[in-house]
Protein backbone atom coordinates (compact mmCIF):
# COMPACT_ATOMS: atom_id res chain seq x y z
CA UNK A 1 0.00 0.00 0.00
CA UNK A 2 2.57 2.48 1.16
CA UNK A 3 4.43 1.57 -2.44
CA UNK A 4 1.11 2.38 -4.39
CA UNK A 5 0.43 5.73 -2.23
CA UNK A 6 4.43 6.98 -3.38
CA UNK A 7 4.06 5.84 -7.00
CA UNK A 8 0.93 7.63 -7.74
CA UNK A 9 2.74 10.42 -5.72
CA UNK A 10 5.35 10.79 -7.93
CA UNK A 11 3.24 10.08 -10.88
CA UNK A 12 1.07 12.67 -9.81
CA UNK A 13 4.07 15.30 -9.46
CA UNK A 14 5.33 14.32 -12.83
CA UNK A 15 2.00 15.86 -14.37
CA UNK A 16 1.58 19.12 -12.29
CA UNK A 17 5.58 19.66 -13.17
CA UNK A 18 5.25 19.16 -16.70
CA UNK A 19 2.02 21.28 -16.68
CA UNK A 20 3.00 24.00 -14.66
CA UNK A 21 6.89 23.61 -14.71
CA UNK A 22 8.93 23.93 -11.08
CA UNK A 23 9.45 27.39 -10.36
CA UNK A 24 5.11 27.79 -10.78
CA UNK A 25 4.65 24.17 -9.32
CA UNK A 26 3.51 24.04 -5.44
CA UNK A 27 3.76 20.99 -2.62
CA UNK A 28 -0.22 22.26 -2.40
CA UNK A 29 -0.32 21.14 -6.06
CA UNK A 30 1.10 18.27 -5.94
CA UNK A 31 -0.44 16.98 -2.86
CA UNK A 32 -3.75 18.01 -4.63
CA UNK A 33 -3.07 15.95 -7.96
CA UNK A 34 -1.87 12.93 -5.41
CA UNK A 35 -5.58 13.08 -3.66
CA UNK A 36 -3.46 14.10 -0.32
CA UNK A 37 -3.18 16.77 2.14
CA UNK A 38 0.42 18.83 1.81
CA UNK A 39 1.30 16.91 5.81
CA UNK A 40 0.59 13.85 4.13
CA UNK A 41 2.86 14.51 1.23
CA UNK A 42 5.49 16.20 3.79
CA UNK A 43 5.55 12.62 5.31
CA UNK A 44 6.67 11.54 1.76
CA UNK A 45 8.82 14.33 1.09
CA UNK A 46 10.75 16.95 2.65
CA UNK A 47 10.58 19.15 -0.13
CA UNK A 48 9.55 20.11 -3.85
CA UNK A 49 13.08 19.24 -4.91
CA UNK A 50 13.11 15.69 -3.96
CA UNK A 51 9.37 15.51 -5.48
CA UNK A 52 10.48 16.89 -8.64
CA UNK A 53 13.56 14.54 -8.22
CA UNK A 54 11.87 11.46 -7.67
CA UNK A 55 9.32 12.33 -10.31
CA UNK A 56 12.04 13.19 -13.01
CA UNK A 57 13.61 10.13 -12.18
CA UNK A 58 10.53 7.89 -12.87
CA UNK A 59 9.68 9.44 -15.96
CA UNK A 60 13.15 8.84 -17.10
CA UNK A 61 12.89 5.42 -15.93
CA UNK A 62 9.84 4.57 -17.96
CA UNK A 63 11.14 5.73 -20.65
CA UNK A 64 14.11 4.11 -20.42
CA UNK A 65 12.54 0.69 -20.23
CA UNK A 66 10.23 1.75 -23.24
CA UNK A 67 13.38 2.46 -25.67
CA UNK A 68 15.32 -0.54 -24.20
CA UNK A 69 12.27 -2.96 -25.70
CA UNK A 70 12.39 -1.05 -28.56
CA UNK A 71 16.16 -1.41 -29.77
CA UNK A 72 15.99 -5.32 -28.98
CA UNK A 73 13.78 -5.29 -32.06
CA UNK A 74 16.60 -3.16 -34.13
CA UNK A 75 19.29 -4.14 -36.37
CA UNK A 76 22.76 -2.95 -36.15
CA UNK A 77 24.51 0.05 -33.98
CA UNK A 78 23.06 2.94 -36.56
CA UNK A 79 18.99 1.88 -36.07
CA UNK A 80 19.55 0.89 -32.54
CA UNK A 81 21.49 4.58 -31.69
CA UNK A 82 18.51 6.06 -34.03
CA UNK A 83 15.59 4.75 -32.61
CA UNK A 84 16.91 5.29 -28.88
CA UNK A 85 17.86 8.89 -29.57
CA UNK A 86 14.23 9.93 -31.25
CA UNK A 87 12.52 7.82 -29.27
CA UNK A 88 14.19 9.82 -25.98
CA UNK A 89 14.71 13.60 -27.55
CA UNK A 90 11.23 14.00 -29.88
CA UNK A 91 9.72 13.24 -26.61
CA UNK A 92 10.67 15.95 -24.81
CA UNK A 93 10.76 18.38 -27.99
CA UNK A 94 7.70 17.44 -28.43
CA UNK A 95 6.40 18.08 -24.33
CA UNK A 96 8.64 21.28 -24.88
CA UNK A 97 6.15 22.48 -27.88
CA UNK A 98 3.16 21.61 -26.50
CA UNK A 99 3.87 22.74 -22.82
CA UNK A 100 7.04 25.60 -22.96
CA UNK A 101 7.03 25.30 -18.83
CA UNK A 102 8.06 21.21 -19.55
CA UNK A 103 11.45 22.54 -20.11
CA UNK A 104 12.47 22.63 -16.44
CA UNK A 105 11.98 18.68 -16.90
CA UNK A 106 15.21 18.58 -19.16
CA UNK A 107 16.85 21.75 -17.61
CA UNK A 108 20.26 20.66 -17.01
CA UNK A 109 20.77 23.02 -14.27
CA UNK A 110 18.58 20.54 -12.25
CA UNK A 111 20.81 17.93 -10.76
CA UNK A 112 18.25 15.42 -11.31
CA UNK A 113 18.53 16.24 -14.85
CA UNK A 114 22.03 16.00 -15.10
CA UNK A 115 21.80 12.44 -13.46
CA UNK A 116 19.32 11.11 -15.71
CA UNK A 117 21.83 12.70 -18.90
CA UNK A 118 24.48 10.55 -17.02
CA UNK A 119 21.92 7.00 -17.26
CA UNK A 120 21.11 7.58 -21.09
CA UNK A 121 24.93 8.10 -21.50
CA UNK A 122 25.87 5.21 -20.10
CA UNK A 123 22.84 3.18 -21.88
CA UNK A 124 24.14 4.66 -25.34
CA UNK A 125 27.61 3.82 -24.19
CA UNK A 126 26.53 0.08 -23.80
CA UNK A 127 24.97 0.20 -27.19
CA UNK A 128 28.13 1.15 -28.66
CA UNK A 129 30.00 -1.50 -26.64
CA UNK A 130 27.75 -4.45 -27.67
CA UNK A 131 28.27 -3.52 -30.91
CA UNK A 132 31.09 -4.64 -34.13
CA UNK A 133 32.71 -0.66 -33.60
CA UNK A 134 36.50 -0.86 -32.88
CA UNK A 135 36.87 2.86 -32.31
CA UNK A 136 40.00 3.51 -30.13
CA UNK A 137 37.44 6.40 -28.83
CA UNK A 138 35.63 4.89 -25.84
CA UNK A 139 32.57 4.16 -25.70
CA UNK A 140 31.24 6.85 -23.54
CA UNK A 141 32.58 9.88 -25.37
CA UNK A 142 31.05 8.66 -28.71
CA UNK A 143 27.48 8.77 -26.32
CA UNK A 144 28.23 11.83 -25.21
CA UNK A 145 28.64 13.18 -28.54
CA UNK A 146 25.74 11.36 -30.01
CA UNK A 147 23.45 12.42 -26.98
CA UNK A 148 24.29 16.12 -26.44
CA UNK A 149 24.88 16.43 -30.15
CA UNK A 150 21.50 15.97 -30.88
CA UNK A 151 20.23 17.44 -28.16
CA UNK A 152 21.71 20.98 -29.04
CA UNK A 153 19.48 19.97 -32.77
CA UNK A 154 16.70 21.04 -31.04
CA UNK A 155 17.30 24.46 -30.93
CA UNK A 156 17.34 25.30 -34.55
CA UNK A 157 14.50 22.32 -35.24
CA UNK A 158 11.61 24.31 -36.67
CA UNK A 159 9.24 21.18 -36.32
CA UNK A 160 9.28 17.91 -34.86
CA UNK A 161 9.88 16.43 -38.55
CA UNK A 162 12.75 18.58 -39.07
CA UNK A 163 14.24 17.46 -35.50
CA UNK A 164 13.90 13.80 -36.36
CA UNK A 165 15.96 14.33 -39.86
CA UNK A 166 18.26 16.03 -38.27
CA UNK A 167 18.78 13.35 -35.00
CA UNK A 168 19.01 10.45 -37.86
CA UNK A 169 21.86 12.72 -40.07
CA UNK A 170 23.40 13.33 -36.81
CA UNK A 171 23.43 9.80 -36.19
CA UNK A 172 24.41 8.28 -39.39
CA UNK A 173 27.78 10.46 -39.80
CA UNK A 174 28.54 9.38 -36.16
CA UNK A 175 28.65 6.04 -37.31
CA UNK A 176 30.02 6.26 -40.14
CA UNK A 177 33.16 7.15 -38.68
CA UNK A 178 33.41 4.54 -36.51
CA UNK A 179 35.71 1.73 -37.30
CA UNK A 180 34.10 -1.89 -37.47
CA UNK A 181 35.45 -5.52 -36.57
Amino acid sequence: MADEKLTRTVEAAGEVFLRYGYARTTMGDIAKAAGMSRPALYLLFPGKEQVFSAATMHMANQRLEEIRQAIAQCDGIEQKLVTACEMLLLRVYDLQQTAPDARDMDDLKFPVVREIYTMFVDFFADIVLDSDVTSTTPAREIANVLLYGARGLRNVATSADEFRDMIKLHTVLLCAGLPKA
